[in-house]
């Protein structure tokens, strides 16, 4: 275990007039252990999350320790501190989702969870997905907050012999019980009732992320098009994020396979891809296909916003899961039409009146597609009132007063700071 000093700035992409300001400070010296077996900070999902929220906090007061995997760069945060829990193997890197790295990191993870929980006095601990496993052990001497992007036992379902009856069983008992000793459960958007329906009387926050982009610079978009070989004439339908299997990666080139056939002014750009992704998929797509097709591995989040400014429409599509992804928030924020598969995972952000939603089949898609392409006046007016609704809901001044209820629920004023666990054996 070892403390990261503060190396690289988290991406400065919120809004000029969402920024956090020195005055909003509320409290003061309330110490919050979060843990994250994640990268941190990382330019993907959860540490994208994590990065904000912990932003959002240190705003408010808040002390931060930040233990995470031994990969990422240390924000420049005030009163946040990143520490490194160790890396026996030298691992270079961790995958999205299960895998035995992740596995072995967790049991270092929970070396360095103990150690700091003996050795300092926090108010509370931000766990942040299988973590809250971890700190559910000690929930009856450090309250704790559940952040849950998902449900794991959902997740492990489609894993060989994980997925079985059985051990499904014993995973949801597993997940209820962690669920019933959080003090709060703060979930992925459309999670909500899930949670609610798994627990007794654990309150449910559903996050709501602020689009944090900052605006499409137009000479690197220009610059895009150019080196992506984007004519002025062609019809862009965008995908931001990771080729995980529960993206719907095969159901969006099915789709667009349907498109293309007829359609040879259309370009599928998809950001996010490992490079070991993109040479995989582009060999499977075949060189017809290939031709109408741009694959970018992941960019920097400050980069995003030039990709989203290429869309004629922006693709989400998530035909098994029912959390909706970090990307919708800036998908709105951008005003670009969306395409979006139905159900909780989009839903819940998402409507009629702002996206398109269709069937989780390569024929609803790649209708919703042509129907955004072939009528760009209807499917603007849908991404205009998707940013709007984004800035009215979405913004950074909603998200901090998100957390400041959440942690004002957990933390009742008059609380003392509660003792290391090596404190409290000695009481025993």
């Amino acid at each position: 275990m070892y403390i990261d000093e503060p190396a690289a700035a988290v991406s400065d992409v919120l809004p000029e007039e969402d920024r956090p300001s020195a005055h909003r400070v509320r409290v003061n010296g309330r110490r919050v252990l979060v843990v994250t077996p994640q990268p941190f900070y990382e330019d993907r999902g959860t540490p994208i999350a994590v990065g904000l929220a912990a932003r959002a906090l240190s705003e408010l007061g808040y002390e931060l320790d930040v233990l995470s995997f031994p990969f990422g760069r240390a924000p420049q945060l005030p009163r946040v501190r990143t520490i490194r829990c160790s890396n026996p193997l030298q691992l270079r890197a961790v995958p999205i989702g299960f895998s035995w790295k992740k596995c072995l990191l967790d049991v270092s993870l929970v070396q360095s969870f103990e150690a700091l929980l003996t050795q300092k006095k926090y108010h509370v601990i931000h766990a942040v997905e299988e973590a809250a496993y971890l700190a559910s052990l000690f929930a009856g001497r450090v309250p704790f907050i559940y952040d849950m992007a998902s449900s794991i036992p959902e997740e492990l379902a489609r894993k060989p012999v994980l997925g079985s009856k059985a051990v499904q069983e014993i995973l949801t008992g597993i997940e209820r019980s962690v669920l019933n000793r959080a003090a709060h459960v703060i979930c992925s958007a459309g999670l909500g009732s899930y949670v609610a329906r798994q627990t007794r009387d654990t309150p449910v926050t559903e996050w709501q992320f602020p689009g944090s982009l900052p605006p499409a610079d137009a000479g690197r978009t220009e610059d895009l098009a150019r080196n992506l070989d984007i004519g002025p004439k062609s019809k862009v339908v965008v995908y931001c994020g990771n080729f995980a299997e529960y993206q719907g990666m095969d159901l969006l080139f099915d789709a667009f396979a349907s498109l293309a056939a007829t359609s040879r002014d259309c370009i599928l750009l998809c950001v996010g891809a490992t490079e070991r992704e993109r040479e995989a998929w582009l060999s499977r797509l075949g060189p017809s296909l290939s031709s109408q097709v741009r694959i970018v591995t992941r960019q920097r989040r400050e980069h995003v916003s030039s990709f989203l400014a290429l869309a004629d429409c922006l693709v989400s599509l998530r035909p098994v899961n029912r959390n909706v992804p970090l990307k919708i928030f800036e998908y709105m924020s951008s005003g670009r039409p969306i395409v979006a598969t139905r159900g909780s995972a989009h839903e819940a952000v998402l409507s009629s009146e702002r996206a398109l939603l269709c069937d989780a089949t390569a024929q609803g898609v790649s209708t919703a597609i042509r129907y955004a392409l072939r009528f760009p006046e209807r499917a603007s007016r849908l991404g205009n009132a998707a940013r709007a609704y984004a800035n009215r809901h979405f913004n950074w001044s909603a998200f901090v007063a998100l957390l400041d209820r959440v942690y004002g629920n957990v933390l009742r004023p008059d609380l003392r700071p509660l003792p290391a666990l090596s404190a409290l054996r000695d009481m025993h």
